[in-house]
């Protein structure tokens, strides 16, 4: 069995442990994925308020800074969501193209629309994370952000990233971390697996409310930012550095591919 099957039968049972098969009728992991966010689309950005505390847009700014992208450059948004890496990365970097991937059409329509003019510098498409349609070293740089946890493979999907970023670019992830202190991290994890859900169950339909039950149960097999820099390192990527955020409740890895002939 490969690690890509071993990961979907494994997440296939996450579906059917906490009860999301009640609302969705998948057979692969990709599937209910799309169905799941396809269903999201239109609340996904409150959910993501409701999550980090309002602290989301905060963090996307200082990530985005952090991002080594050079004048002129062509920089992935893999599993773009709603855009908004993508538009922050157009906003900032006038000089820059973006090219935004997502499983799910209804969450590429809500980017679409939050775009607007930048639509110019922004191209928004359809696809597999997992087998991109771009030439290898296509970009300068890539981002996936909370967006790993959900493919089948994220071994794979960094591998892909990596393809297709040039020599000497970069590869980058930002996801949810652990948090560091013992008392944040209590008050997080209460906030998390408790709160929140409390609230999108006041606020949400039943499919949109699995969101907030979705995340933590997620966890379970996510690994955190030590053991993503391990990860990173192990796919051929070189110079891994995290930078934690809100504590390292969010955490960014930002690698390079190795150039030729060397790291």
């Amino acid at each position: 069995m490969t690690a890509t099957s071993h990961d979907d039968q494994a997440k296939m049972r996450l579906i059917n442990d906490v009860g999301f098969n009640r609302y969705f009728k998948a057979a692969t992991w990709a599937e209910y994925n799309r169905q799941f966010f396809d269903g999201l689309a239109e609340k996904y950005d409150a959910t993501n308020v409701m999550h980090s505390f309002g602290t989301k847009r905060s963090i996307d700014r200082a990530a985005v800074a952090r991002l080594p992208i050079t004048p002129g450059a062509r920089v992935l948004d893999l599993c773009t969501g709603s855009g908004d890496i993508a538009i922050r990365m157009a906003r900032l970097h006038p000089d820059v193209r973006v090219v935004g991937v997502d499983a799910s059409p209804a969450m590429l329509r809500v980017a679409s629309r939050k775009a607007g003019p930048l639509l110019d510098r922004i191209e928004l498409m359809e696809g597999d994370a997992l087998a991109l349609p771009f030439a290898d070293g296509h970009f300068d740089g890539a981002v996936i952000s909370f967006g790993l946890r959900n493919l089948t493979s994220l071994r794979a999907g960094l591998q892909e990233m990596a393809r297709v970023v040039k020599p000497g670019g970069f590869v980058c992830n930002i996801d949810q971390g652990q948090p560091r202190g013992r008392l944040f991290r209590i008050a997080y994890e209460l906030h998390f697996r408790r709160l929140a859900p409390i609230l999108g169950k006041l606020v949400f339909h039943r499919g949109e409310f699995n969101s907030f039950r979705y995340l933590p149960e997620s966890n379970r097999y996510f690994p955190d930012q030590d053991s993503l820099c391990g990860i990173m390192g192990e796919v051929g990527l070189v110079n891994v550095r995290n930078f934690n955020y809100w504590r390292g409740a969010i955490a960014q890895q930002i690698a390079m591919v190795p150039a030729k002939g060397g790291d």
